[in-house]
């Protein structure tokens, strides 16, 4: 047997391949993840999560710095060489405030698709909202709540 890749897992006896590896609903993720409207996804760089039913990442310590996924715990953040500047230029702040796209919901400064059944109308909106009841739309597809389609059987 092969391990699914982190974050994803398949139910006992049904992997087949690596494609049978899901990033499903979960209610527990693996360090360095955390857990939104069911699915598990990865810290951003500078962010820790012990994982388990985390449902955000906490900011590594000022000072302290951290790749993508990797911040496990407070230990994960270590220090980092300060970018210097020469004489007569000063650091600016080299973060953007980012605007997501139709579709997918902003969670500590990255875009995220959102789940199967949500929409999200862009921007910096931090969550996506509900199909109405009887309607559908595949994950990262709600783009407004008029792409919830009625649910066919």
């Amino acid at each position: 047997c092969k391990r699914c890749p982190k974050g994803a897992t398949v139910a006992s006896g049904k992997g087949k391949s690596k494609k049978s590896c899901k990033r499903g609903k979960k209610k527990k993720c693996f360090r360095g993840y955390y857990l939104r409207y069911g699915y598990c996804y990865k810290c951003p760089k500078n962010m820790y999560s012990a994982g388990g039913k985390s449902k955000d990442c906490k900011r590594c310590p000022k000072g302290t710095t951290d790749a993508s996924g990797k911040g496990k715990s407070k230990k994960s953040c270590k220090r980092g060489k300060k970018k210097k500047c020469f004489r007569g230029y000063y650091l600016r702040y080299e973060g953007k405030k980012k605007n997501c796209n139709r579709g997918y919901f902003l969670r500590h400064g990255d875009c995220y698709k959102c789940p199967k059944n949500m929409y999200s109308l862009g921007g910096r909106r931090r969550g996506c909202s509900r199909c109405p009841e009887g309607t559908t739309v595949g994950r990262g597809k709600g783009n407004s709540r008029i792409s919830c389609k009625d649910n066919l059987k």
